[in-house]
Formats: C-alpha cells, structure tokens, sequence
C-alpha cells in the first residue's frame, strides 16, 4: 500500500508539473531575482534553515538508513529469542508433570538464567544502537559547523543564524537564506571524501 501511495503521488506530481510547465517558466526568471540576495540589503548576517539542511543532508541520509537497518536487525533478533525462550517454557510447563521436584527447580533455574540472559542482550542492543546514533549525530553535527564556519569566513558573514519559523524567528527575509549553497557545499564534500574513500579500498585490494 506504501508503495502504491508513493507512486500515486509522484504521478500527481509530475501531471502537475506538466500542466504548469508554460507558467513555471514564464515565472521562473521572476522567482529568480526574487530570492537572490540583493545588493542593497545587508548581507553580514544570513541563515540557514536548519530541517531543510538535514534532511537534505546526504550524510544524514545514509547515517538514518543504516540506524534503521540496524535497529530492525536487533528488534529482529530479539524477538526471534524470546519466541524460542517462550517456546521452551511452554514446553517446560508440559513435561513438568512427568518430572521430579528437583528437575523442575533445576528447569525453572535455567529457566530463568536464560530471561536473564536475553534482558541483558536487549539491553545491550539496545545501548549500541544509542551509542550508533549519538556518534552519527556528533559527526553530522561537526561537519555542518565546520562548514558553515568555512562558508561564512569565505563569504564574509558575520553570523550565520540557524532558522526555523515559529522557533527562533517568526519571519526572515529568504534573501538572506543561504541554505541551498550550504547544503550543496555539504553534500558536494561528502561526496568528494566517498569516492577518495573508494578509491582508496579499491587500491589496497589491488
């Protein structure tokens, strides 16, 4: 159903781009010069809107992509134990009436090392994943400030604001918004280091 619901939508969006085909172009030039920054206005101080920054973010991307699988590999993994630990408590509850005193007491002892086992394992999951995310943040988090530390010197701003409406501002002049350079510098550098990284491995192997 996703997937017919994704795909819906990108045919009504493409029908839609063809049926205003001829007034995006007569309005293209217009919007153009509309969100340009302009030379009469002050410049030293700009934005970056920053859900547009991350979500556009190629880094973030791949770094939510492999939580995910990651994250769906663990929960798998879990539930496929504790399917088994329930199985064989089940099973254990059947064969108790043929048993001993002393082997039931034994069953109920590994029994019970065995759930405490797989909350310990959870748990353990559990706490890699957070550590996976926090470093992914971290990462991110130092490349855009780097970045943007770079941008600014190099364009001469004096502050870079990070903008989202009703948060930090109600209202900003968009031509001052510079995230579209920012986010294409970004991901034009993270670009740049996946393929020296692949051109790295490639040359080891050979």
């Amino acid at each position: 159903m996703k997937k017919i619901t994704i795909l819906f939508s990108f045919l009504s969006l493409s029908l839609l781009v063809a049926c205003n085909s001829d007034k995006s172009k007569d309005n293209k030039t217009t919007k153009t010069e509309t969100t340009k920054p302009s030379d009469n206005i002050d410049k030293s101080v700009v934005y970056v809107n920053t859900d547009t920054l991350i979500s556009g973010y190629e880094l973030y991307k791949k770094a939510s992509k492999d939580i995910q699988v990651k994250g769906n590999d663990f929960s798998s993994d879990i539930e496929r134990q504790k399917t088994a630990f329930r199985d064989k408590v089940l099973k254990a509850e059947q064969n108790a009436r043929a048993m001993t005193m002393g082997e039931i007491e034994a069953m109920k002892k590994s029994l019970a090392e065995e759930e405490q086992r797989i909350m310990q394992y959870e748990s353990s999951l559990s706490q890699n994943l957070g550590n996976m995310q926090k470093e992914s943040i971290d990462k991110i988090n130092k490349n855009i400030d780097d970045f943007i530390k770079r941008y600014a010197e190099k364009n001469g701003y004096k502050m870079v604001l990070s903008y989202k409406q009703g948060v930090t501002a109600w209202y900003a002049d968009n031509r001052l918004d510079v995230t579209t350079e920012v986010l294409k510098g970004l991901n034009e550098e993270y670009n740049a280091q996946g393929k020296e990284t692949k051109t790295t491995t490639d040359s080891t192997k050979k």
